[in-house]
């Protein structure tokens, strides 16, 4: 599946590459690491944080020395085998959630949102998705 990344790339989506934490992202290059999560659901803000559109999974941060974590959070080790490692937002970093966002990107190349897109990424090989801000620094990740 690894010919498919390529592809994916010369599509439109944003790639990206990081290095965090002794760690590298790069699209479907497997990786292991650490990670952090809040074991509770998020409220439900619709479009205000682009929870309408993004993909369904389980949403971690990277973390490589998570410490003793809060009551309902998580650490633990996960590997990805084929992960799409994309730019959080492509044209404006300090803009969070908006038209050029990494769930707006996936959702305008996929046509369809939520657990649909999760199985469209999944279709096309990819187990996770990593979101880079700068090259040494990761934001969401999600496990489809």
């Amino acid at each position: 599946m690894r010919w498919l990344c390529f592809n994916v790339g010369t599509m439109g989506l944003p790639l990206a590459t990081a290095h965090e934490q002794g760690r590298v992202f790069s699209t479907c290059m497997p990786v292991t690491f650490r990670y952090v999560r809040n074991t509770e659901k998020s409220p439900d803000f619709g479009s205000k944080y682009q929870q309408d559109i993004e993909p369904a999974g389980r949403y971690l941060l990277h973390n490589e020395d998570p410490g003793d974590v809060p009551s309902k959070w998580e650490s633990g080790l996960v590997t990805l085998q084929c992960p799409l490692v994309l730019l959080f937002n492509t044209h404006y970093p300090d803009e969070i959630y908006g038209p050029h966002s990494w769930k707006a990107a996936l959702t305008d190349h996929y046509g369809v949102r939520g657990a649909a897109l999760s199985r469209k990424l999944r279709a096309s090989g990819f187990d996770g998705i990593i979101t880079v801000i700068d090259p040494d620094e990761t934001r969401e990740i999600v496990v489809l």
